[in-house]
């Protein structure tokens, strides 16, 4: 809709009673109708730039039918839309404010699959850590086992070190499902502070020095941040980032060089590493070791409202990962 078309605040005002005056017909429609009409009644007469479902909320039949399927969901809000049209027509009511109202029940839609949708993952995603949990009992408890029995052979000294890179490999695994079942199910609970971007760069760099030292790699930076500011948990970003500077060091070819650039581009920051072998989590034939830090990175990043891809490096045949979050000030 234009913005010369939209309804003024006292047709919005009356479209807002009327659906809270017609709640106990609208009950009759599906379970939890009158948490939906009455959120869309709040939506109408909500400031216009609050409008909005914000991406990250579930609404209406989003939480009142959890346990729906995306397709009884579309039936429930199709019904809703024929009976609120019908009632609409019936009242007379502006037909700037009809389109208003059908908007509003297209954004509370949308949210509520999404919404649908990030929960089963969640859900998902912590029935996997579960499943893991328990082999992985059974593997610790066998390493502690061939460690009490003193050195042994070569071959048991083997086997001890290979259960204990396994354990360490799956309780990663499993804390990485879980914060990403945490920010899946809960993103309300992400805390965001103002963090100067520099910063979080300076303490990743410093952080991954030692282990590129140790690989004989230089970390090469080119940083236009100057005040550019996120927000967002330090410690979740840190360790997103981390993981793109490990896979980069790790990929370091006869150059021994891991390029990071940042600078701030529109309302958003972006930070690129070259060069990166990883992938994202996406179908491939050759998957790579990183493909879970790598997972867990990208829906950190995209909990904090930023996204994470691939583009092919300028100056070499390698990949790089760019990754970009929204300015703090872009948020507010």
């Amino acid at each position: 809709m234009m913005p010369d078309q939209r309804p003024s605040p006292s047709s919005r005002a009356h479209l807002a009673q009327l659906l809270r005056e017609l709640v106990p017909q609208f009950v009759e429609l599906f379970d939890g109708a009158e948490l939906l009409v009455d959120e869309l009644a709040d939506l109408l007469v909500a400031p216009e730039e609050s409008a909005a479902c914000p991406a990250g909320v579930g609404h209406g039949a989003g939480r009142a039918r959890e346990d729906a399927a995306p397709e009884m969901l579309a039936r429930e809000f199709a019904t809703l839309r024929r009976a609120l049209s019908s009632r609409v027509e019936e009242d007379e009511l502006a037909g700037e404010a009809v389109v208003a109202l059908h908007e509003q029940i297209d954004e509370q839609y949308a949210a509520s699959v999404a919404a649908f949708a990030r929960e089963r993952e969640a859900q998902l995603l912590e029935m996997v850590a579960h499943d893991i949990s328990n082999p992985l009992m059974n593997i610790s408890l066998c390493r502690d086992y061939l460690a009490g029995l003193g050195e042994g052979s070569p071959e048991q000294q083997m086997v001890r070190e290979m259960l204990q890179s396994a354990t360490q490999r799956l309780q990663e695994v499993t804390r990485g499902l879980h914060e990403v079942a945490d920010l899946r199910g809960t993103p309300e609970l992400l805390e965001r502070r103002p963090l100067d971007v520099a910063e979080l760069v300076a303490d990743v760099v410093a952080q991954q020095q030692p282990a590129a030292s140790a690989r004989g790699v230089r970390i090469e930076q080119s940083l236009e941040l100057a005040g550019a500011t996120v927000l967002g948990e330090h410690e979740r970003l840190a360790r997103a980032l981390g993981t793109v500077v490990q896979a980069a060091l790790r990929a370091a070819g006869a150059s021994r060089l891991v390029t990071l650039r940042g600078s701030v581009v529109e309302a958003q920051v972006v930070l690129r590493v070259s060069d990166v072998a990883a992938d994202l989590g996406g179908p491939s034939l050759a998957r790579r070791r990183t493909t879970t830090e790598m997972f867990v990175a990208r829906s950190v990043v995209e909990a904090h409202g930023g996204r994470i891809w691939h583009e092919p490096s300028a100056s070499s045949r390698g990949t790089t990962l760019a990754l970009s979050l929204p300015l703090a000030d872009a948020v507010g």
